[in-house]
C-alpha cells in the first residue's frame, strides 16, 4: 500500500494511485477511473480547481465547505459527498484551523454520459448528504487497491465496482431526497415487494398488502412504479404468469388448474395474460420447455 507525505495536503501519510495500466489493455471501455486518492487529515483548502474529467469526493471525518463557481457555499461534514465535472470550477476544503478525511476518485467514460441522459446524475453541483456506510468506503478502498495492483483485470474490476459505487451513491441521495418519512427505506419498499411476491397463490387483493404494511394506497402503487417501472396490476401480472411458467415446465397441472392455483377465477382472462406475456398461448409454452426428466 503505498503512501507518501506531502505536508502542504496533510501531516499525515495520504495514498494517491494514478491507473497504471495502457487502455488499450482494458476489457471495461466504457468507465475507466483515472485517479484514485484517500487523504486522511487533509488540511488544504482548494480554490479554482478545474478538473479534466469527472470525481467524487466522499467525507469521511471533519467538516468544510464546498462552492461551484460563484455559487453559494454549502456546508460538508463526515457523509457528504461532492461532485467535480469539467468545465466548471471548484472550491473546497476543510474549514480553518481544522482538517477533514476524504476518499476521492477522478473518472471518464461514456457510461457518465449514460447516466445523466437517464437522469442517474443529478444535482451534481450540490453536496450529497448521504451519511456515512462502512461498505462504500470498503468499496472504495477495494477500488485502490485494484489500481495499485497495476493489473488490467484489476483495473477493470475498478471500473465495475466504481459504477457499483456511484449507483449506491446516487440512490442513497434520491432516497434521502424522495423519502416521505424515516420508514421509507429500500429495506421497506423490499417488505412491499416480498409481501407482493406471497400473495401470488390467491386472488389479487391489494388492499390486504397497503393494510399489512400500514401505507395508503396511492403509496403502494407509487412504490411499486418507482422501483419497478410498471403499474402494480401489471407487476403483479408478471409475476403470476412468470410463476405460471414454473408450474407449467416442472409439473403436469392442467392450465386450469394452475390458472386458479394462481387466483385466476377466469381462465380465458389467465390465458389472455399468458399470451400478452410470454408471447406465445401457454399450450405452446408446455409444449416447448415442459420438462420431460
Amino acid at each position: 500500500m503505498t503512501k507518501f507525505l506531502d505536508y502542504v495536503i496533510s501531516p499525515l501519510p495520504i495514498r494517491i494511485i494514478d491507473l497504471k495500466v495502457d487502455r488499450s489493455k482494458l476489457k471495461i471501455k466504457g468507465l475507466t477511473p483515472i485517479q484514485f486518492g484517500h487523504l486522511p487529515g487533509r488540511i488544504l483548502m482548494r480554490r479554482g480547481a478545474k478538473p479534466e474529467s469527472w470525481a467524487l469526493t466522499y467525507i469521511v471525518k471533519g467538516r468544510g465547505t464546498f462552492q461551484v463557481g460563484d455559487g453559494p457555499v454549502q456546508r460538508l461534514e463526515a457523509g457528504c459527498l461532492f461532485w467535480e465535472h469539467p468545465d466548471d470550477v471548484f472550491h473546497y476544503g476543510p474549514d480553518p484551523g481544522e482538517d477533514w478525511d476524504e476518499y476521492y476518485v477522478y473518472f471518464e467514460g461514456s457510461r457518465v454520459q449514460e447516466w445523466l441522459e437517464n437522469s442517474l446524475l443529478q444535482d451534481t453541483d450540490t453536496v450529497f448528504r448521504i451519511g456515512m456506510d462502512s461498505k462504500w468506503v470498503r468499496k472504495i478502498e477495494t477500488i485502490g487497491d485494484y489500481m495499485e495492483s497495476g493489473l488490467a483485470d484489476n483495473a477493470d474490476r475498478a471500473a465495475l465496482l466504481l459504477e457499483s459505487l456511484i449507483y449506491d451513491f446516487c440512490l442513497a441521495n434520491e432516497s434521502r431526497k424522495t423519502s416521505d418519512r424515516p420508514s421509507r427505506k429500500p429495506e421497506f419498499t423490499l417488505q412491499i415487494l416480498e409481501d407482493i411476491a406471497s400473495s401470488l397463490y390467491q386472488t389479487w387483493d391489494e388492499r390486504q398488502i397497503w393494510e399489512r404494511n400500514h401505507i395508503s394506497r396511492s403509496t403502494l402503487r407509487r412504490l411499486v412504479y418507482q422501483n419497478t417501472g410498471y403499474s402494480l396490476n401489471e407487476y403483479v401480472n408478471r409475476l403470476k404468469i412468470s410463476e405460471a411458467k414454473k408450474l407449467l415446465r416442472m409439473t403436469s397441472m392442467q392450465i386450469k388448474e394452475i390458472a386458479k392455483k394462481l387466483g385466476f377465477e377466469d381462465a380465458a382472462y389467465f390465458s389472455r395474460l399468458f399470451r400478452k406475456f410470454a408471447g406465445m398461448s401457454a399450450a405452446e409454452f408446455r409444449a416447448k420447455h415442459h420438462d420431460t426428466g
